[in-house]
């Protein structure tokens, strides 16, 4: 949708500029401004002339954005890629182009379709971000189950309902020595003794089968395969999958293993280390001679069980440990824990180091947990004592740092023998215009330019002070801009005396130094206006009477004819000097209470002095108000803001141009607040973007020596005190450049 405040604004431009079409009627742009994707217009020099919603909140563009900027201004990321040159290709060749890329300034991928209109091209796009994202996930899943199946060794066969197999993997024939012949063989028919009598085979496969279930189970098939095997059944569409594997070589292993615990068990029994095992499940199931003893004979080990071995813990170490041990049960990551033992003999509190690992078969398998314990109580001591002191000096530290970084001072440290910057804060960088990574490493004459900061370091490195020394210089950072400072010098000596640094401690007083000269000058020009009101005032009589004169010599009947014209012309050029004495006197005066006047009556008095001035810079006014609606508000005060606006827009035209002054009724956007919109416009050639953003600062100025850079920093003081808005749009294209000043003012 349109913005009233911003159409009035663009059609004050000094030039012609592209706009949304008039004809486009209201049904249509409510279906632009609704659609789900975005939508822009651009006219064929790049600016935007139209945005729906939803284009805004994708490209994060306001109304002010319309009509002005240019799109390669806005989005300069696009300059140089396929953006701008499909872009161009529609608006030169009037061909579609559709595209999809990354905009690496929002972070986000974006599907654009571009088509040529009569006045330029049109823009239709959508956020994709999410949509590739999902797309990519799902991608990199199905690679993943894909790598799965290429790299799995288990033996996968299929059957039907009919037990007829239908599938078998590579893995599969040769587990079970067959080929394809196998495929619509009956599964009984081939392995007949997987049918004998509570045979596992068949018990579970028709489980799986009838019931539907999936089943696990280890199986032995005798002769011809003479194997163990681990299998899975689950059931299908089809029929049934079964996932198998060979576990003969751990069967054996188990074998062995069994017959070896006895010759283990002795060993741990025998170690001075205190030793424990447990069930995959977690449960402890043994605890050797030098862990039972240090827990007392009164302590039973519960096999099976958690409960009995828990309580042998600190009560408050007791939930951290069970949810730490249950993890490692469940994911099988090996356990390590630190916590409290209770000793049996005393009952004394000690800090353990309890870690296990889990025992695996050859299929990868927990087979069980084994874990030992060790007694950390002096060493725990020791080091938490050592954190203590670790996290004091760190506190203190950090309260330092934040006192450095957070100073309203700059704070530098130096390299004393090549004087690089070793140390900076933020504070000082910003005062540079420069990021501490920037400055860092560097040598001091490659950021500042004064020389005698590099005198003052020398004298310091040299083990010398400096104190309370102030001076003028700029920084790499800020070429062209002048700064003051007020320093202090100090070395930083090390244990033997030698200087290990030299510290500054900057205090920036630009600013106090404008302000000083502002105030010096403001005082000047205040003392410059008392001494015209005065004489504007003492001239007032003088004039009176010589107008008197006047009029009795234009009606004396002695007069000749051909003196008439000269005495008319007199009286004119005495009225105009009347006048302009009179708004001398207006613009000293202060009013207390705020006065009813017109738009017309504010502009043309300001005009009206400036008058001959304006003539002789060839500078042509255009001055129209279509209201005669009359504002509540100080007059001399939106005086001086209008005359801030007029002398700046004279100044910007420096060979000459255009200077359009209208004034219309309006309404603030925002608030719907009713009002009249006052527009300064000129020919002048434009500001640039940092201009237009420091323009309202205080003490900036783009006139050197011929501006104190308070007219528009007091003008929007005093706009904000009357609840009106002054705004501004400038350009410096070499078609239409120069700038529009907007000011908005309530009707009370």
């Amino acid at each position: 949708m349109s913005n009233p405040d911003k159409r009035d604004q663009a059609d004050y431009l000094p030039h012609d500029h592209a706009v949304m079409p008039a004809d486009i009627s209201a049904d249509l742009r409510r279906v632009l401004y609704d659609m789900p994707g975005g939508v822009l217009l651009m006219d064929r020099d790049w600016r935007l002339t139209y945005a729906n919603e939803r284009a805004r909140q994708i490209s994060r563009i306001g109304p002010e954005d319309l009509n002005g900027p240019t799109h390669w201004e806005l989005f300069p990321a696009t300059l140089g890629t396929d953006v701008e040159q499909k872009y161009r290709r529609v608006m030169d060749e009037r061909v579609e182009e559709e595209m999809e890329f990354f905009y690496e300034p929002f972070r986000i991928w974006i599907h654009v379709r571009a088509v040529p209109v009569e006045n330029g091209i049109g823009v239709f796009y959508q956020d994709v971000t999410e949509l590739r994202r999902v797309r990519e996930e799902a991608a990199a899943k199905t690679r993943q189950l894909q790598q799965v199946f290429d790299v799995t060794t288990d033996a996968v066969v299929s059957l039907n309902r009919e037990w007829r197999y239908i599938f078998l993997n590579r893995r599969a024939k040769d587990l079970l020595g067959v080929g394809d012949e196998m495929l619509g063989e009956v599964m009984w028919n081939r392995f007949p003794e997987a049918v004998y009598p509570d045979s596992p085979f068949v018990a579970n496969y028709y489980k799986a089968m009838m019931q539907r279930e999936s089943t696990a189970f280890e199986a032995y098939y005798p002769h011809p395969l003479n194997k163990w095997f681990r299998l899975e059944c689950l059931p299908s569409e089809d029929g049934i999958v079964v996932f198998f594997r060979d576990i003969t070589q751990r069967k054996l292993d188990e074998e062995s293993l069994r017959q070896s615990e006895e010759r283990y068990r002795i060993l741990a029994e025998m170690s001075p280390l205190a030793i424990w095992t447990a069930t995959p499940q977690g449960d402890v199931n043994y605890a050797n001679h030098t862990f039972l003893k240090y827990l007392g004979p009164e302590f039973e080990l519960d096999t099976g069980t958690t409960r009995a071995w828990i309580e042998a813990f600190a009560p408050e170490d007791r939930e951290r440990l069970v949810a730490a041990w249950m993890h490692s049960v469940q994911t099988g990551e090996p356990y390590s824990v630190e916590a409290r033992m209770i000793r049996g003999a005393d009952g004394a509190h000690r800090w353990w180091c309890v870690e296990a690992s889990s025992v695996r078969d050859a299929d990868g398998q927990i087979t069980r947990w084994l874990g030992i314990a060790i007694d950390i109580h002096d060493q725990r001591v020791a080091i938490e004592a050592l954190r203590q002191e670790k996290e004091e000096s760190e506190r203190q530290r950090a309260e330092l740092e934040a006192i450095y970084q957070t100073a309203p001072v700059g704070l530098i440290l130096f390299d004393p023998k090549e004087l690089r910057y070793a140390r900076i804060n933020d504070r000082q960088a910003e005062m540079m215009g420069m990021t501490p990574e920037e400055v860092l490493g560097k040598p001091v004459e490659e950021v500042v330019s004064s020389p005698v900061v590099w005198s003052n370091l020398r004298t310091v490195a040299a083990g010398g002070v400096v104190r309370d020394y102030t001076f003028e210089t700029e920084f790499a950072g800020r070429p062209g801009e002048k700064q003051s400072f007020n320093v202090n010098y100090s070395p930083v000596f090390d244990s033997d005396g030698k200087v290990r640094a030299v510290s500054v401690a900057a205090l920036d007083v630009t600013q106090l130094r404008k302000a000083e000269r502002a105030l010096l000058q403001s005082e000047k020009l205040a003392a410059v206006g008392r001494l015209a009101s005065s004489i504007s005032h003492e001239i007032n009589n003088p004039l009176e009477a010589v107008t008197n004169l006047l009029y009795l010599v234009a009606h004396d009947p002695a007069l000749p004819k051909s003196l008439h014209s000269y005495i008319h012309s007199a009286q004119d050029e005495l009225g105009r000097v009347s006048q302009i004495a009179t708004q001398t006197l207006r613009f000293h005066r202060q009013a207390n209470k705020p006065t009813l006047v017109t738009p017309a009556q504010l502009v043309d008095a300001v005009l009206n002095l400036y008058q001959g001035r304006l003539m002789n810079s060839d500078i042509h006014v255009e001055a129209s108000y279509s209201t005669t609606a009359e504002l509540l508000c100080f007059e001399n005060d939106i005086r001086q803001v209008l005359n801030n606006l007029i002398a700046n827009a004279i100044d910007a035209m420096r060979s000459g141009g255009r200077l359009v002054v209208r004034a219309h009724n309006a309404r603030h956007a925002p608030t719907g607040t009713e009002g009249v919109r006052i527009v300064v416009a000129d020919t002048g050639s434009g500001m640039s973007v940092e201009t237009q953003q420091r323009l309202f600062e205080a003490f900036y100025t783009t006139k050197d020596l011929n501006g104190t850079g308070l007219g528009l920093w007091i003008s929007k003081e005093i706009v904000d005190r009357h609840r009106g808005q002054l705004t501004l749009r400038s350009s410096q294209d070499e078609r239409l450049h120069g700038t529009v000043f907007s000011l908005f003012l309530p009707l009370r």
